[in-house]
């Protein structure tokens, strides 16, 4: 039967290979043009968030297959849900490329937003895939993530190739959050309550900080770490419901955070990460929102609300904020990521004369 359908599809390749063409979606939003005009907070007052589209597998990006590919697809009996999002949970991009972890399918996705493509990495080193929870890109393309089950760190090139693997002296025991700066790459072990720093250049290990507490500098399960412009690194200390922040080194600079119900308190912490003018966003998976704040921990506006529709989050997880002060959010269960955009305020000095 299986030498039957590769038969009938060769005929097909032959018979039909030169009505071949490329299909691509026109909506795609690659000037940042809305789907939906939402913003945060809404009218009259100044907007700070705008909502601008939602991402749930390939097709959103403008990859479509053409009839006959998907013709190939139902002959040899391909999975017509390839590429969908299940349960997104970190995520990482740069100008060309969106990188969603995805334990609920067991794989990393990688959607290239420039030229239309998408692929999927469901291994590494012979290893198949469990709980990809972490990932970060380097300036030059190659991929970082962590599978929490595997207990490993792995690196892959730009075009899905592996490359090596990330072991500390003594083996993870959870590694989740990952980040990157110049030359070092940071990872949280969230059962290790502690942060591990590794040399880009070679993977060798070179110190770890924090411990299990609730002091200054001690952690009790971190999950998510982001590398600010100001290279300084935003750890969620989840259980003990704060964000601290520290140097490149490890030296503790700062804190806040509480748990409780209120605005700017903190249910269960996830996503954490830092737009250009230095304020921080925190993920709230119990709360169903994003709370930015100022860099002394103080409130200044939220965003998102339960639900499914545009700008609405069902356990929101992973967040990241790219070059362009443009946000991704994991929506978890949802099954999709949505983009917003920070608007920067026009200042009067920024004003030029026509």
């Amino acid at each position: 039967m299986k030498q039957n359908k590769i038969i009938l599809a060769a005929l097909i390749i032959f018979s039909l290979a030169g009505c071949a063409t490329t299909e691509t979606d026109s909506t795609f939003i690659e000037s940042g043009t809305p789907e939906i005009m939402l913003f945060w907070p809404p009218p009259p007052q100044t907007a700070r968030i705008q909502y601008l589209k939602t991402i749930a597998g390939p097709a959103d990006i403008g990859v479509k297959k053409t009839w006959f590919s998907k013709a190939i697809d139902t002959i040899l009996g391909k999975d017509s849900a390839e590429g969908l999002l299940l349960r997104p949970y970190g995520i990482s991009a740069n100008m060309e490329r969106l990188l969603i972890a995805d334990p609920g399918i067991h794989a990393l996705h990688v959607f290239d937003t420039k030229k239309r493509k998408y692929f999927a990495i469901h291994s590494a080193n012979g290893e198949d895939l469990i709980s990809p929870v972490g990932v970060a890109i380097d300036k030059n393309g190659d991929i970082y993530f962590s599978d929490s089950m595997l207990r490993k760190i792995f690196v892959f090139n730009s075009e899905g190739d592996y490359l090596k693997s990330i072991v500390p002296p003594e083996a993870f025991i959870r590694p989740t959050g990952i980040s990157l700066d110049a030359d070092r790459v940071y990872i949280i072990d969230t059962h290790a309550h502690a942060v591990f720093v590794f040399s880009k250049k070679d993977a060798g290990f070179l110190f770890k900080f924090g411990k299990n507490g609730s002091e200054k500098g001690e952690f009790n399960f971190p999950t998510h770490i982001f590398t600010g412009r100001d290279n300084l690194l935003y750890v969620t200390d989840s259980m003990n419901f704060r964000v601290q922040v520290f140097d490149r080194d490890g030296t503790f600079i700062s804190a806040f955070g509480k748990h409780g119900d209120g605005s700017g308190d903190f249910s269960k912490p996830k996503g954490v990460a830092v737009d250009s003018e230095g304020h921080i966003y925190v993920v709230d998976a119990d709360f169903d929102v994003v709370q930015i704040f100022d860099g002394s921990g103080g409130l200044l506006l939220a965003f998102g609300s339960s639900g499914t529709g545009a700008g609405e989050l069902f356990l929101p997880a992973g967040i990241f904020i790219d070059e362009n002060d443009k946000i991704y959010l994991a929506d978890s269960y949802n099954s999709r990521i949505q983009i917003f955009q920070y608007l920067k305020e026009i200042k009067q000095g920024d004003l030029k004369q026509q």
